[in-house]
């Protein structure tokens, strides 16, 4: 009964365990999947038409929301990586700087996000504390390991540069 209950306990591990690695192969699927550059194409345009601080139609518009669901991915990714679903360093050698740019990017629509939710909920507005922590915070941290690993690669690269 007792090799029983441990064989079940191991069967329920490795199940979780794929489980994990299946939503963590959809997640880069999306990352890999052809619609990937077209929003992000997206987000570049909403961040340059928007960078006067103007954001007249903005708010609510499929736009605002398909660049949330965009900056989501990178939530997600980031998430496993922190998690140890996925290692870390596969995902910065498959997207190099990606997340870092893409994040510079999307920092003044968050900015926004944030101060327009804080209007919406004054308990969610200013520098009430944790609010770091609930927009995109995951997004923001893989987008500071890819600056150091982006860092790295390019100390590396010029130390290893023959000279002239």
């Amino acid at each position: 009964m007792i090799a029983g209950t441990v064989l079940v306990v191991l069967q329920l591990r490795v199940n979780a365990k794929n489980v994990r690695s299946r939503n963590a192969f959809d997640l880069v699927a999306k990352v890999i999947d052809p619609s990937f550059p077209r929003r992000r194409h997206l987000l570049y345009e909403i961040a340059e038409k928007h960078a006067s601080g103007d954001w007249t139609g903005f708010d609510r518009s499929l736009q605002d929301f398909e660049v949330r669901n965009f900056a989501n991915i990178y939530e997600q990714l980031g998430l496993l990586a922190r998690r140890g679903v996925v290692d870390l360093e596969d995902v910065l050698d498959a997207l190099s700087a990606q997340p870092m740019g893409d994040w510079n990017t999307f920092e003044p629509i968050r900015t926004h996000i944030m101060q327009e939710t804080g209007k919406a909920f004054p308990a969610l507005a200013g520098n009430e504390p944790g609010l770091e922590a609930i927009f995109w915070p995951n997004f923001k941290w893989l987008a500071a390991e890819s600056r150091k690993w982006t860092l790295q690669r390019a100390s590396a690269s010029a130390t290893t540069r023959p000279r002239d």
